[in-house]
């Protein structure tokens, strides 16, 4: 997937932007959506799985920049704490 350097600011600055509430969370890798390309998906571990109540807290904190990305630039990028086996 090749990403402009405006998308490549802007996921670096949504990272950090988690890291200021979760400073755990680490960059995994960067994908398109499976179903629809123009849709960025952010990968990043660091989570703590068993605690449902922090991911569906940093979900909504997150969201919210992820939407303030869309309006003001045009970009659909989205941070997916994913569980990845062997990398939590």
């Amino acid at each position: 997937m090749a990403l402009n350097l405006a998308q490549e600011r802007l996921i670096s600055e949504l990272v950090d932007y988690a890291k200021i509430k979760y400073p755990q969370v680490e960059l995994r890798t960067i994908t398109e959506s499976p179903d629809n390309p123009n849709r960025v998906w952010v990968i990043v571990k660091g989570l703590d799985w068993d605690d449902d109540d922090r991911i569906m807290d940093f979900t909504e904190y997150i969201s919210d920049r992820e939407t303030d990305i869309l309006v003001e630039y045009g970009y659909s990028i989205s941070l997916m704490p994913v569980l990845i086996p062997g990398s939590a």
